[in-house]
Parts: structure tokens; sequence; C-alpha cells
């Protein structure tokens, strides 16, 4: 019983630190625009 607890412990761990690196990997290839005014107009500026 022990056994299978460890098993499944270890996958969910497993997922947990795959999907924490996609959610970072994702946002730090995502860039953000927004939009500021630059000498009395709106430029988007994206980083």
């Amino acid at each position: 019983m022990k056994k299978v607890l460890l098993a499944v412990a270890v996958v969910v761990a497993g997922f947990g630190s795959v999907s924490q690196a996609f959610a970072n990997d994702y946002h730090h290839h995502h860039r953000e625009c927004h939009e500021v005014r630059i000498h009395h107009h709106m430029e988007k500026r994206c980083h």
C-alpha cells in the first residue's frame, strides 16, 4: 500500500515541476506590450 502512495506522490511531484517549468518558459518568452505616452502621443512598447 505504501508503495502505491509513494508512486502517486512521485507522479504528482513530477507533474508539478513540469507544469511549473512550462509556466516559467511561457512567461519568459511571452512579450508584454502596453501603450505609453511619448511626446503627447501614444506608442506601443513591448518588452
